[in-house]
């Protein structure tokens, strides 16, 4: 949206173009810095002192950087599979938090090039459910075609809200015929 992708990613392969002239200097400049701004707040702090070097431009920064993930892609599919297929809910403190998580994993994925598809975020989804949830489980498990996965979400927030209400009204039944 901001037209700046020729700064980082010219047609000719690993050629960036320095302006010579000075007053292409200070645009240039500026637009660099800006980059550098971008990528430095979007990523993490460990990550963000790894490509940190004097002098670099904006392309040799992401340059780094795309080289760090496509380095290890194999690897970081095996790891963010192994994660995506341990997140059990009962590890967060309500259904948003737990989808929240898993579409954060599954998006991961897609971006290392996993072939990873609505129905298996989904039935992973569906999996890590605790006991309580068996019955909006078995709804999704047995829809045919699957929902997608924010028509699953939906299903299992309201479900959370209905388990919520039955502690809370047995709560004050509890508490009446104590009274």
């Amino acid at each position: 949206s901001h037209k700046v992708l020729h700064h980082i990613d010219p047609l000719e392969k690993d050629k960036e173009k320095v302006p010579k002239i000075d007053e292409e200097k200070k645009p240039w400049s500026t637009l660099d810095a800006t980059i550098f701004q971008w990528i430095y707040a979007t990523i993490s702090h460990d990550m963000l002192h790894t490509i940190l070097e004097p002098d670099a431009t904006t392309m040799e920064i992401w340059n780094m950087l795309r080289d760090m993930f496509q380095d290890n892609k194999n690897s970081r599919v095996v790891t963010l599979e192994q994660e995506f297929s341990r997140t059990n809910m009962e590890d967060f403190s309500n259904a948003s938090m737990y989808c929240q998580q898993l579409k954060e994993l599954f998006n991961q994925l897609k971006n290392v090039g996993a072939l990873v598809s609505n129905n298996y975020l989904v039935l992973q989804m569906v999996v890590g459910l605790t006991e309580a949830y068996n019955g909006v489980a078995t709804l999704i498990r047995q829809s045919d075609p699957l929902p997608s996965f924010y028509q699953a979400r939906f299903m299992l927030t309201l479900e959370e809200v209905g388990l919520a209400t039955k502690v809370a009204t047995r709560g004050g039944a509890t508490m009446v015929a104590h009274d």
